[in-house]
């Protein structure tokens, strides 16, 4: 009888701690396990109860807008794997659940790929269009004076990735298709890509979407550097990672 009153005295407590750490905020993401989806992970889900999320990653906290408590957010990606711890609270109330974001490989070392980049860019007469030699980590945005908006992924001191933006009405105008055509060219030869058969899949491609509907695009590999194109509203993008 004294152990089973024993047994109660220490169950009690457990059992009271058990119920102090459920909660009925419901956070579900679609995954445990994220990979690259051009130069960022995208991590989406949904919340039941809760009307507030943040997500933690390398000691820094950022809120999230829920939709009807769905949400979604990206994560760029880098050459580590990397756990995403996400938050929803409701008044006093919290959960918390982790992700991992899958690492990729690095392109080129950034600041050596800034060098050459300018060096280019110099010996086309273009002083002005230069790339920063440190960059800080996350999206860099970067508009080259032709026009071609560029975003590069810098993490530490490694590029992870390139994306580059055209606009679809540019397929006809060939001065502008030219622009940007060369900058493609020339982020393909410093990421050690064959650039010429780069840019003979890129114009099959604009000339499949010229003379077609449809809207699929064929990636490209070159030297294990992978080329997409994706179509998003009125504008196209090439995304260059490895």
């Amino acid at each position: 009888m004294k152990k089973k009153k024993y047994f109660l005295i220490l169950f009690i407590p457990l059992f009271f701690m058990f119920l102090s750490g459920c909660s009925n905020l419901g956070i579900h993401t679609t995954k445990d396990n994220y990979d690259a989806t051009g130069l960022v992970a995208v991590i989406k889900g949904k919340t039941t109860k809760a009307d507030k999320l943040t997500y933690t990653l390398n000691g820094k906290t950022k809120k999230v807008k829920l939709h009807n408590k769905h949400f979604a957010f990206s994560v760029p990606v880098s050459a580590q794997n990397q756990t995403v711890r996400l938050t929803v609270s409701n008044g006093k109330e919290k959960q918390s659940q982790s992700v991992t974001v899958n690492k990729i490989a690095e392109i080129a070392d950034y600041t050596a790929f800034a060098q050459e980049y300018n060096y280019y860019s110099l010996l086309d007469g273009v002083q002005s269009d230069q790339l920063p030699l440190i960059a800080k980590d996350g999206i860099l945005k970067y508009k080259r004076n032709n026009g071609t908006q560029m975003y590069l992924n810098v993490q530490g001191s490694n590029l992870m990735g390139v994306a580059m933006k055209g606009s679809l009405s540019d397929r006809n105008r060939k001065a502008n298709l030219t622009k940007f055509k060369a900058s493609l060219s020339l982020i393909a030869q410093l990421s050690g890509a064959n650039q010429k058969a780069v840019i003979k899949h890129f114009n099959k491609q604009l000339k499949h979407l010229n003379e077609s509907s449809k809207t699929t695009i064929k990636p490209y590999q070159s030297h294990n550097i992978e080329f997409n194109m994706d179509l998003a509203d009125d504008a196209f993008y090439v995304y260059v990672t490895k």
